[in-house]
C-alpha cells in the first residue's frame, strides 16, 4: 500500500452516532468533533472533511448530532488519555459529560499525496468498539463522494439501510419496504463486506495456535532443496501465537474496508496484497483489538517492537518452526489452479492450516543468506530489497520442501500471495 506519512496524533470525530441501531424513540448521540490535522494536512482540510462527515450523518436522521464545541475541554477536566478508550469506568463517565453515547477514534493521513482517513467507533458506555473502516481520497474536490461512501459503509454495516434503521436494539424493527434488496445488496458478491469487526476480532483470537519455544534444525541439508536453503543451523525460539489459518477475505474486508483479491469468497484467503499491506493490517487490527501495534511506519521505513502485544507478520524462522513437516495442501496437481476456502485439508500437529499451498505467506524478514551461526529468535537481515515468502501457492507443482523459501519485493502484489498473523508470547 502507498507509504504513510505517519501522523501520531489520534483523531477523534464522532460520526458515528449513525450507526448504532436504537429505537426511533431513542436515537443516538453522538459527538462530532473536528478532525485532527496531520502535518501534511491543513486544518480548514480538516475543517472541510469534517462539515462533510458532520451533514452526511445529520442527513440520515438516524442519530443525534451532539454540538459540544468544548469537547477537548472535557478531555481535559477527566484527564483523558487516548489508552482510556478501553477503560469502561472512565469512558462512561465522559460520554455522561459530553452528553453522548458514541465517539469515533481514528486517523487522517497523508500518504503519497493520497488523503487517507480512518476510524473506529467506540461505545461509550461499554468500551466496546463496534466498527471500524477506511477510505482514500486524492483532492478535496473528491472528498465528498468519499465521505458519503465511508459514512454509508458503516450505515449499511451495522443495520441501516439508507440512513433508515432495519433493526431496534435486540428486537428487529419492521423492515422498510427496500429492506430485501438492501440486504441483497450488502451481501453481494460474499466478499464479507458487512462482517462485524467485533464477530472478526473474536474469530481471529479463537483461531491463534499456541506454539511453545524450542530449538529445532532450519533449512535443508546439503543435497536437498535449493541452494537457499543452506546451511542447515540450529536456531531457538520462544513462545508464539500463529494464526490457524490463513487471513480469509472477509476478515481482511472487516478491517481494512476493501477486498484486492483476484479470486472472489469471503472464506479464500486474502490476495493481491503487498508487504505493506499486511503489516498495516497487523496494526488496524491490533488497533482494533486495543493492543499496541507492533509497527512503527513512516514511509518505506517499518520498524518492529519487539515488546508490543499487537498481532504482526511471523519470522521466517516462526514459520518454518510452526509449518514442521509436510502436509497436504492446494498445489497445481490439485488445486484447479484457483485458490479454496481455508482450512479444507488437514492440519498439521500444531492444527494449522494450509502452510503447504493455497497462497504463499509474507514473512517479516528481509530476504538474505543463511549464516553458520545457532541464532536466537532471528528476524533476518537488517535490510535488503525484497521480503520472505513462504509456503508454497496453489500454482506450484511438485512436493516442495517446508524449507523451500521464496521472496519479493514488499509493494508486489499478485494473486498467489497472502499472510497469516502473528502475535508474541501465548
Amino acid at each position: 500500500m502507498p507509504s504513510v506519512k505517519k501522523t501520531t496524533a489520534a483523531v477523534l470525530f464522532a460520526l458515528f452516532a449513525a450507526v448504532i441501531p436504537l429505537s426511533s424513540q431513542q436515537k443516538g448521540r453522538v459527538v462530532v468533533q473536528q478532525l485532527i490535522n496531520g502535518q501534511a494536512v491543513s486544518a480548514d482540510s480538516a475543517r472541510i472533511v469534517t462539515g462533510l462527515i458532520r451533514s452526511r450523518i445529520g442527513a440520515s436522521g438516524a442519530v443525534t448530532l451532539v454540538t459540544r464545541e468544548d469537547f477537548d475541554k472535557i478531555l481535559a477536566e477527566h484527564q483523558f488519555q487516548t489508552s482510556d478508550w478501553s477503560d469502561p469506568d472512565k469512558t462512561a463517565r465522559l460520554g455522561a459529560a459530553a452528553g453522548a453515547d458514541y465517539i469515533m477514534v481514528g486517523e487522517i493521513d497523508e500518504m503519497d499525496g493520497v488523503h487517507f482517513v480512518t476510524a473506529r467507533m467506540i461505545d461509550l458506555n461499554t468500551a466496546e468498539q463496534i466498527a471500524s473502516s477506511d477510505i482514500e481520497f486524492e483532492r478535496l474536490n473528491q472528498a465528498r463522494a468519499a465521505m458519503e461512501e465511508f459514512t454509508d459503509r458503516f450505515l449499511r454495516a451495522l443495520g441501516y439501510g439508507n440512513g433508515v434503521p432495519s433493526r431496534s436494539g435486540p428486537q428487529a424493527a419492521s423492515q422498510p419496504a427496500n429492506a430485501a434488496a438492501d440486504a441483497a445488496a450488502n451481501t453481494a458478491d460474499n466478499t464479507g463486506a458487512n462482517f462485524p469487526l467485533r464477530e472478526t476480532i473474536r474469530t481471529i483470537d479463537g483461531n491463534m495456535a499456541r506454539i511453545p519455544g524450542g530449538t529445532f534444525m532450519m533449512g535443508s541439508i546439503t543435497g536437498q532443496g535449493n541452494a537457499n536453503e543452506r546451511p542447515q543451523r540450529q536456531v531457538s525460539l520462544g513462545a508464539f501465537s500463529i494464526g490457524k489459518y490463513e487471513v480469509t477475505q472477509a476478515e481482511y474486508e472487516a478491517v481494512m474496508g476493501n477486498n484486492p483479491s483476484g479470486f472472489r469468497d469471503g472464506s479464500l484467503p486474502v490476495e493481491t496484497i503487498s508487504w505493506f499491506d499486511a503489516v498495516e493490517f497487523c496494526n488496524r487490527l491490533s488497533r482494533a483489538a486495543n493492543l499496541t501495534p507492533a509497527y512503527t511506519i513512516s514511509g518505506a521505513n517499518v520498524t518492529w517492537s519487539g515488546s508490543a502485544n499487537g498481532y504482526r507478520l511471523p519470522t521466517e524462522a516462526e514459520w518454518e518452526y510452526a509449518c514442521g513437516e509436510w502436509t497436504d495442501g492446494w498445489l497445481g496437481g490439485n488445486s484447479g489452479r484457483i485458490t479454496h476456502p481455508v482450512g479444507q485439508l488437514a492440519a498439521n500437529r500444531y492444527g494449522l492450516y494450509d502452510m503447504i499451498g493455497n497462497v504463499q505467506e509474507w514473512c517479516w524478514d528481509w530476504y538474505g543468506s543463511y549464516g553458520r551461526d545457532a541464532p536466537s529468535n532471528p528476524q533476518g537481515p537488517g535490510s535488503g530489497t525484497a521480503r520472505v515468502r513462504r509456503g508454497h501457492s496453489f500454482q506450484n507443482t511438485g512436493r516442495l520442501l517446508p524449507a523451500n523459501r521464496d521472496y519479493a519485493v514488499p509493494r508486489e502484489k499478485n494473486n498467489t500471495a497472502g499472510f497469516r498473523i502473528t502475535r508474541s508470547g501465548f
